[in-house]
């Protein structure tokens, strides 16, 4: 009989351990699943960054060029 009583205490209890640490556990998955969403965002954004500073530096390479054309039409209308 003593038996059947530490079971009757013990299952219960340890029944709502078990269910306590798989709610616990589904609770961190949606918080690493929000640390993913948030680090795929921060990478989106950096990949933007990247994308303007390629078309920064081909903006300043245009505009050299555009410089030093008319750079050359200056001397050239100088000279006449």
């Amino acid at each position: 009989m003593d038996w059947i009583q530490v079971l009757v205490i013990v299952f219960p209890v340890m029944f709502a351990i078990i269910i306590g640490i798989f709610y616990n556990n589904r609770r961190l998955d949606d918080v690493n699943r929000r640390f993913d969403d948030v680090n795929r965002r921060f990478d989106d954004v950096n990949r933007r960054i990247d994308d303007l500073r390629t078309d920064i530096s081909d903006l300043k390479v245009e505009m050299r060029e555009m410089r030093k054309m008319l750079v050359e039409l200056i001397k050239k209308e100088t000279v006449m």
